[in-house]
């Protein structure tokens, strides 16, 4: 019996120490130049990886990236996911509280791209320097995130899941050379037409998953590991500030 609690006891010794469990995300704001307070999840990076700053759909909110935030952060990669102006807790404009439901009559839906700006200024201020941020999004956050990125030089990369050629008066914009990965589903046309100009674009790849629109394709493991991996990989490389 002695002998038997020594050996389960070297055992346990021996055994590795289970992974440290992740840290809950962040919950922060900031204001954007033209008035609105955004809300965000932050999930700081290890050491000197970059943070993604991911951007939602039409009616959806910063939660839709979840599971993939937490699959980056597993591998040392930060995050800032927001809540679009206009929705779910970022919803105090310069006008009082408003939602998205009336940004098409308003025009609104391009001038998020300053959510995406104070988003960017927000992570500076907190010592993620610019080199070191990049941009993802869904949907319409596809568009705003490649706009956000072309316009931010130098920026690591970008993530384009299902962009489209105009959601709702914004376009996106490639700016050559800026590593980019794409994707849409066959099934959803509307964006998969995009893949081909962007396959086009000096430094973009594009991928196809078997069905769903934005972070609806990550139920797909095989895609979500695809994603995750082409990210590591980038972020891996020497960037600019390293």
């Amino acid at each position: 019996m002695i002998r038997l609690a020594l050996l389960l006891a070297a055992g346990a010794a021996a055994a590795p120490a289970p992974a440290p469990a992740p840290k809950p995300a962040r919950t922060i704001s900031f204001t954007t130049a033209d008035g609105w307070t955004i809300a965000a999840l932050y999930r700081a990076p290890r050491r000197i990886m970059p943070v993604v700053i991911l951007v939602h759909g039409v009616g959806s909110s910063k939660g839709e990236w979840d599971a993939f935030a937490r699959r980056l952060e597993e591998q040392g990669v930060g995050s800032l996911a927001l809540d679009l102006r206009g929705h779910k807790d970022s919803t105090k404009g310069p006008k009082g509280v408003r939602t998205y439901a009336d940004f098409d009559s308003t025009g609104e839906w391009p001038r998020a791209e300053a959510d995406l700006d104070a988003a960017a200024a927000w992570l500076t201020r907190h010592d993620i320097p610019r080199a070191r941020i990049a941009f993802g999004g869904a949907s319409i956050g596809a568009n705003l995130a490649s706009i956000a990125a072309a316009k931010r030089p130098p920026t690591p990369f970008l993530i384009l899941l299902s962009p489209g050629p105009d959601y709702r008066g914004v376009k996106p914009l490639l700016r050559p050379g800026l590593k980019t990965l794409a994707g849409a589903s066959p099934g959803d046309g509307y964006s998969h037409q995009t893949l081909g100009p962007i396959s086009a674009v000096k430094g973009a790849a594009i991928f196809e998953a078997p069905s769903g629109h934005g972070v609806q394709m990550f139920e797909d493991k095989a895609t979500l590991d695809k994603v995750v991996a082409w990210v590591v990989a980038t972020a891996s490389q020497k960037l600019p500030g390293k």
